[in-house]
């Protein structure tokens, strides 16, 4: 499976690349500025992020561009393993419209109040999420246009920074059963979009 993500992750890179050496340089004459990359012009921006071990799950983003060809972002939403927040930050490989880009991030799921119960097959057992502290590693695809409209995708990896985040309560669940839990909360694959609005700082 890792093969499969690494393999995706560097023919979604070059196929970027391969995009991108068509464009030109964006302005935004809302503001009144020519010839200058779209993070410049628009620094920050507020987006909604839906996604499998992301920053936030599903949740609110807002990034805020360093410069041209990098940014950080930091949101808050809900997941498996209960609230969580999350802080990433992204090197942009162009300083055009379209880039792909590389990050390396952060999220820490607070886990679950409440005992969850699992029957199925006559195999009963109840258990809980502790909470969750994760890094990742990804990479992607941002698009700005000219409007301020904002699109981004990440693939990657995510790793538990614990032995395990999850506790039987009682009961005993299978391999098989572990299995599945250890897939939908511990370490696994990133994938994450985010559709969201840029704004600028109005330079000129």
């Amino acid at each position: 499976m890792r093969n499969i993500v690494i393999f995706a992750f560097l023919f979604t890179i070059l196929f970027s690349f391969e995009t991108v050496k068509a464009q030109d340089y964006t302005a935004n004459k809302v503001f009144g500025v020519e010839d200058l990359a779209p993070r410049e012009v628009r620094r920050n921006a507020i987006s909604g992020s839906l996604g499998w071990n992301g920053i936030t799950g599903v949740g609110v983003v807002y990034h805020n561009y360093l410069n041209k060809q990098m940014g950080i972002e930091a949101g808050i939403g809900l997941s498996s393993t209960g609230t969580k927040f999350g802080g990433r930050f992204s090197y942009y490989f162009m300083d055009k419209k379209f880039s792909p880009f590389v990050a390396l991030g952060f999220n820490y799921g607070t886990g679950l109040r409440s005992a969850l119960e699992y029957n199925t097959n006559g195999n009963s057992y109840t258990y809980t999420i502790n909470a969750s502290p994760f890094t990742q590693i990804t990479g992607g695809i941002e698009y700005i246009s000219n409007g301020g409209f904002l699109f981004k995708a990440n693939l990657g990896y995510a790793i538990l920074l614990k032995e395990s985040n999850y506790e039987i309560l009682s009961g005993s669940p299978t391999a098989d059963e572990r299995l599945a839990m250890d897939i939908a909360f511990g370490s696994g694959i990133v994938m994450e979009v985010s559709f969201g609005y840029a704004f600028g700082n109005g330079k000129k």
